[in-house]
This record gives structure tokens, C-alpha cells and sequence, in this order.
């Protein structure tokens, strides 16, 4: 790797030198604490895991509100479903959520997640905010990904939600709560084993120090082994998560937030053609469903990531809080790697790849929270300031390979490792500042929300043979806004309405005679309408929504001028979601969804393409889970679950030119909690989970006739938990 100094700025940001001093005089002044209930910015049940049904999320508004005053559509996943589901991705934790779609391409290095069919080609949607925050990206293969055992809750958060965040894709985004510290003692050991020779050692840690009233810690660490479905393929991971929270005084919290997380090898499988998976391929035998278009002898890939930052909550008077959240990322890693490129025959011809990478990014959100009335209005008004900033360095090189034929593949060949050849260096930056008001009258919720960001986007492109460097840059600004309603009945019942915006710079430059020119923002608006139902007093959650969206300013290919983009795409999308989460006292959850979207390109720069539906976008999909725990008689602790989950047909181009099939999976899982018919058991569990239990082969998704994947093959893990 290359050794560069990260260059970042902010004016604006409390010191946290500052910070600590006003710690340390409040440790002097004060002697004796209150009984400590650790908030950490929002009500516990904001953060905790340990329940089915979730009442609030905090990722919509950034003020904690219960669901059913969010005139938004949202679903929270918890550790307590995605655990009893056996779920070892964030992706496989939102099988069962409606508006996403995961799992479109089978591996565990990347998460990538479709919110309202926005996420594909230059969209890719790879869930990228961990705990409010933005995770930034490299520009080809250093995208970060959270170990799921690091994980408490998962948000989704569907429409345009750039009022708050600023850039974002307008079908939504994913963001993971972390594990925090904990106020009681916590002490947890596991390991899972299962198919593909999968291992995995988990140990979760938390509580106050040596006893204190105000220092706590959570240590959450994880290593795995695992085959994978591709010949000779394995994966390894190992993740380190420490967390330390000071609170020297009721209303005054700092938590420090650390992680570590190593990928030395990791599974990515290379998209395969379309003739022989998602159509015959004349009258050859399909591709094999572990064909490897790639070489374990050749293949590699390493990917290291370090996160380190804090969450800062003062109270400053009763209805005043100002919060400061930071973290900077560091991530870096190499590839190695063979894609498939045409096909004649059952023969594949290959490109070789080397892609050495590294980015820096930096990120901070101060936010003041005022709680306030005005005669009969009841506000809770946020403004906020945020900064990200990110510095993405590439060494790339392609070369030569010989092909493979797929009913004969030869594998350990020698292949030479390209050379690099280009050196591409990306600063970007944003800045944005919000406004934010919920106001509260009688049953009726009103938020309104503005914000203004600019941003700037520099790219340096130098290649090495010649030393010969060419510049862009790309520098605007956007308004983006929010407006609903939601009126709350004593029934539990809540219609709502909203209209939101939103932007993300653009992919590419212009075409001009002079050179390259900056492209309009892509943006986004939609209108919605839904109703929730949420009895009070309930463990139960019921939505439906309605929604229009359009995605407009998108960027195609200039066929007439290579390397350069044409802003005329605009996708329109029209759709339904439904779902419900229910528990029981008697040891039922349930969870169901229903999405429904017709989604239609209404401008496009190729002619024949308007009308077309966009590619990997399912108009259907729907699932069901249920889970039952026996409360009483010789089986009291066990536990029985069984899901459904399907998804509809896809087209798998753009000229949809052709259909990847629709699909239908069953998922299963057994759990026992030992100390529940035995005392002396106390604290030991078992889960066992299996995922596509009648070995389902499939394709999950294609982008053109060159890149198809297959689904994920049966897996079964069985998982043994003690704790403390």
C-alpha cells in the first residue's frame, strides 16, 4: 500500500479535548449519582435488540420518534428476529423486510441492498450507514461491510431521506446500530458451526468497570472460517469492537466507539453469462452451480477496515441537548481477480484484474435538539450541521487470461498479475446544514424538515507509463425537503402522508467541445401515503404505504463521445408495501411483507429503452414467518420457526432482452433454551437455522447477459450460546 497523509477539515465541531475537561470538573464537583439508566441518545428501546417488535428508530428523524408518529415508511429488524432466523449478513437479516431486496447476489463480502429498487449499476446500494453515519466508499472494491454479530438492531428506512443526511439514493438507505455499552452486566459465548465447513467463535462482553456508577464498556469479537459453493473458495473474517461510555452526570454522555475488522480472504462470485443460467445455452448442459469462472490459484482478495470515533450527549438546560457524532474510517484493500467477459460454446474468455486500494473518510453530525410548546404545539425542533469527507486512492491494471470452458474448467494455469497502469486519486466532500421541526397537535403530527448542502468532487487520473495526469472536479449544491403528517386515533390507528426530495452527485462528466463538464445532481421526489396500526400497550406493529417515486437526472453512456455521460434517464416508480410484526404472550412472533413495485423507465437516451422495466427489480415479493416458543410442559424452551420468502420474475438487461425467473424458498430453525426446563442450564441456548431447505438452485439477479448469479445454496447453522 501506499503511504498518503489524509487531509481533512472542519470548523465548527466541539473539541473534544473540551469535552473531557468538562467531564473531569463534573466528576469533581459531584460526589453522589442517581441511579444511572443509559439512554445514549434516546430511549434504551431505541438501541436494544431484545425484543421482536421495535416502537421506535431513531434513523428517520434523528429524534427517536415511535414509528407510529413517522410519517414515513420504516421497519426495524432486530437481533432478536435476525438471530432466531440464523441470519450471518446484514443482507440475510432483511429476508423477511418489505421495500429491499437482498440478497441479489450471493456472497459475504459486500452487502448490497435495493431499497424501492434504487441500488443497481452506478446506484449500487451497498448499505452504508453504521449508527446515523455516512460509511464512505473507495471507488472500486474498498467498500466497508459490518460483521452482523457487531450489530444490535438494523433500521430501514424507505423514500427520500436526504432532509437529514444529504446525498442518498431516493428509494432509502440501511443503517446498522452497533452493540454500545451496557448498564447491567452482560456476558456472552458462542460458536456456530454449519455447512461449507463453517466456523465461527463469538464473546460479548458489557457492564460498568470495577463497578462504577459512571464508566461502562462492551467488547463484542468475532472470528469465522467458511467454504463457500464456488470450487476451492474459502472466506475468513475476524472483527474486534470495543466500546467505552462516560457518563459523569445525568444528561452527559460520551461514548467511545472502536472496530477492527480483518477480511484476509473473502467471497465474491464473478458474474456469469446468461446463456446456461438464466436461459438454456442452445443445447449445451447449463453452467455447473459451484463453477468457479475465476481460479483459486490465481483469485485473492484482502480487505482491512478501522473505524474509530464517539457519540457526545449534553443536556444543556430542560429542553436544550445538543449531540456530536464523529468517526473516522480507514479501509484498504487488493484484488486479484478473473471475470468472465463473452462466451462461444460452453467456452468463457476472461480479463485479469489488480486493483490495489485505500480511503480515509471522515465524518461528523452536530445536532441541537430543543423540546418546546407554543400554546397548544408541542415542537421538538433540530437543526443540525454536518461534514463528511472522503480521500479514495486506486492502483488498477487488467491484463490477459486464457478462457475456461465451464464443462471442463482447467484451474492453476499460470496467470500473470497485471501490472498497474493507472493511479486515480477521489477527495470528496459535503457539507449540509438541516432543519427540522415535528410539531404536535392534539393527534396530529406534523414534520417539516429543509436542508442545503454543497459538495465538491475532485478526481486526479494519472497513467503510469506516461506520468500524464487529467483532472476533474465537480462542485454544486442542492435543496432538498420534507413535509408530512401522521394523526394518531386512541385505536392505535395512524394515516399519514408526506412528500420528501432528494439528491446524489452524478456519475461522470459531460461531454463538451472544451472538455468535460459537471453534470446536474440526480434527484429524487416522491409523494406517500400509508396507515400504521400500533395498539398501545401491544407488542405489535401493522403498515401498508402507497408511493410514487421518480428518479430523474440519471446518467447513461454517451454512446457519440466514450468515457463521457448524458443526463436524460429517469426511472418512475409506482408501488405498495405491507407488513406486520406480531408477538404473543403465548410464544408466537410472526412477521409478514408484501412489496409490490412497477417501476418503468420513462426517459432514457436509447429510444427503445422507454417503456422498458429497470433490470434485477422484481414486481412482486413477498414472505412469512413464524415462530412459536413453548411457554410450559416437558418441552418448555423449545422453540419451532418456519419461513416462506418469495420473489418475483426480473428482467436482466436494461433492453430487457430477456427474464430471470421468479423463485421460492423455505427457511426452517429450531432453538432450545436449556435453563428453561433445567435451572442448573441457566444462560445455554441452541439455534439451529436452515436457510433454502429444499436446496432450491436459482438465479438471483443479472445486470446484462454477461453478469448473472446464482442464489444462495442450502445452508445450515447450528449455534451454541452460554451466557452470563
Amino acid at each position: 500500500m501506499k503511504v498518503r497523509v489524509l487531509r481533512w477539515g472542519y470548523r465548527g465541531s466541539v473539541s473534544l479535548l473540551a469535552v473531557l475537561g468538562a467531564f473531569a470538573a463534573a466528576a469533581q464537583d459531584s460526589t453522589v449519582l442517581e441511579e444511572i439508566v443509559i439512554t445514549q441518545q434516546g430511549d434504551l428501546a431505541d438501541r436494544t435488540g431484545d425484543t421482536f417488535v421495535a416502537k421506535s428508530a431513531r434513523s428517520a428523524t434523528k429524534t427517536g420518534t415511535p414509528l407510529i408518529k413517522t410519517p414515513q415508511a420504516v421497519s426495524v429488524v432486530t437481533k432478536t428476529q435476525f438471530e432466531q432466523q440464523g441470519a450471518v449478513t446484514a443482507a440475510q437479516a432483511l429476508r423477511y423486510t418489505p421495500g429491499v431486496t437482498p440478497d441479489i447476489r450471493s456472497n459475504d463480502r459486500y452487502d448490497i441492498v435495493p431499497v424501492r429498487g434504487m441500488g443497481m449499476a452506478n446506484y449500487q446500494n451497498f448499505i452504508g450507514y453504521l449508527d446515523g453515519l455516512r460509511m464512505q466508499r473507495g471507488l472500486s472494491f474498498s467498500q466497508p461491510t459490518v460483521e452482523l454479530f457487531d450489530v444490535e438492531r438494523i433500521d430501514v428506512v424507505r423514500g427520500p431521506s436526504s432532509v437529514l443526511y444529504g446525498q442518498m439514493a431516493p428509494g432509502g438507505f440501511v443503517n446498522l446500530v452497533s452493540k454500545h455499552p451496557t448498564e447491567e452486566p452482560y456476558h456472552e459465548a458462542g460458536m456456530t458451526v454449519g455447512t461449507d465447513r463453517y466456523v465461527k467463535g463469538t464473546l460479548d462482553l458489557g457492564g460498568p468497570i470495577a463497578g462504577s456508577d459512571i464508566l461502562f464498556y462492551r467488547l463484542a469479537t468475532s472470528g469465522r472460517y467458511n467454504e463457500t459453493n464456488l470450487d476451492d473458495v474459502t472466506s475468513k473474517r475476524f472483527s474486534v469492537s470495543p466500546s467505552l461510555l462516560i457518563r459523569p452526570e445525568e444528561g452527559t454522555s460520551l461514548t467511545f466507539l472502536f472496530n477492527y475488522t480483518d477480511d484476509p480472504a473473502s467471497a465474491y462470485p464473478a458474474g456469469l453469462p446468461a446463456a446456461g443460467t438464466a436461459y438454456a445455452n442452445g443445447s449445451y448442459p447449463d453452467i455447473p452451480y459451484d463453477f468457479n469462472v475465476g481460479d483459486p490459484d490465481f483469485d485473492s482478495f484482502e480487505r482491512r477496515t478501522t473505524r474509530l470515533g464517539y457519540e457526545f450527549e449534553h443536556e444543556l438546560n430542560d429542553y436544550l441537548t445538543f449531540r456530536q457524532n464523529l468517526r473516522y474510517m480507514h479501509v484498504e484493500s487488493e484484488h486479484i481477480g478473473l471475470s468472465g467477459r463473452s462466451m462461444t460454446g460452453t467456452t468463457i474468455t476472461r480479463l485479469a484484474s489488480h486493483l490495489q486500494e485505500e480511503v480515509d473518510a471522515f465524518v461528523v453530525d452536530n445536532q441541537f435538539q430543543a423540546d418546546f410548546d407554543t400554546g397548544p404545539l408541542a415542537h421538538t425542533l433540530l437543526f443540525g450541521l454536518d461534514y463528511q469527507y472522503a480521500d479514495a486512492d486506486r492502483l488498477m491494471g487488467t491484463g490477459p487470461a486464457p478462457s475456461i470452458d465451464y464443462l471442463n474448467p482447467v484451474y492453476g494455469t499460470a496467470i500473470t498479475v497485471p501490472a498497474f497502469t493507472s493511479d486515480t486519486r477521489q477527495l470528496t466532500s459535503q457539507t449540509g446544514l438541516y432543519a427540522q421541526d415535528q410539531i404536535e397537535f392534539g393527534k396530529l403530527n406534523v414534520t417539516l424538515g429543509g436542508r442545503y448542502d454543497s459538495y465538491d468532487i475532485e478526481t486526479d487520473t494519472t497513467t503510469l507509463a506516461t506520468d500524464v495526469t487529467t483532472s476533474t472536479e465537480q462542485d454544486d449544491h442542492a435543496f432538498t425537503g420534507r413535509v408530512g403528517a401522521a394523526y394518531l386515533f386512541d385505536s392505535g390507528i395512524a394515516p399519514y402522508v408526506s412528500y420528501a426530495t432528494s439528491f446524489e452527485p452524478p456519475t461522470g462528466l459531460g461531454y463538451s467541445a472544451a472538455g468535460g463538464v459537471a453534470l446536474d445532481p440526480v434527484e429524487g421526489q416522491q409523494i406517500e401515503a400509508g396507515i400504521k396500526y400500533q395498539p398501545e400497550g401491544s407488542d405489535s406493529y401493522l403498515a401498508a404505504s402507497v408511493y410514487h417515486l421518480v428518479q430523474s437526472n440519471m446518467t447513461t453512456s454517451d454512446a457519440a463521445h466514450p468515457g463521457y455521460y448524458l443526463q436524460v434517464a429517469e426511472v418512475t416508480t409506482t408501488g405498495v408495501e405491507l407488513e406486520a410484526k406480531l408477538a404473543f404472550d403465548a410464544g408466537w412472533d410472526v412477521t409478514a411483507a408484501y412489496t409490490h413495485m412497477d417501476a418503468e423507465m420513462t426517459e432514457n437516451a436509447t429510444a427503445a429503452y422507454v417503456g422498458n422495466r429497470p433490470y434485477a427489480v422484481p414486481e412482486d415479493a413477498a414472505s412469512l414467518w413464524v415462530h412459536y416458543s413453548v411457554q410450559d410442559g416437558a418441552f418448555e424452551g423449545l422453540g419451532l420457526g418456519a419461513g416462506v420468502r418469495y420473489v418475483g420474475s426480473t428482467y436482466g438487461d436494461e433492453a430487457n432482452s430477456f427474464k430471470v425467473s421468479a423463485f421460492t424458498l423455505f427457511d426452517a430453525a429450531l432453538d432450545y433454551d436449556f435453563g428453561r426446563h433445567n435451572p442448573d442450564l441457566a444462560g445455554l441456548s441452541l439455534n439451529v437455522s436452515a436457510s433454502n431447505i429444499f436446496n432450491k438452485e436459482y438465479v438471483s439477479s443479472c445486470s446484462s447477459t454477461t453478469a448473472c448469479f446464482y442464489g444462495s445454496t442450502r445452508t445450515v447453522y447450528a449455534t451454541l450460546k452460554y451466557k452470563w
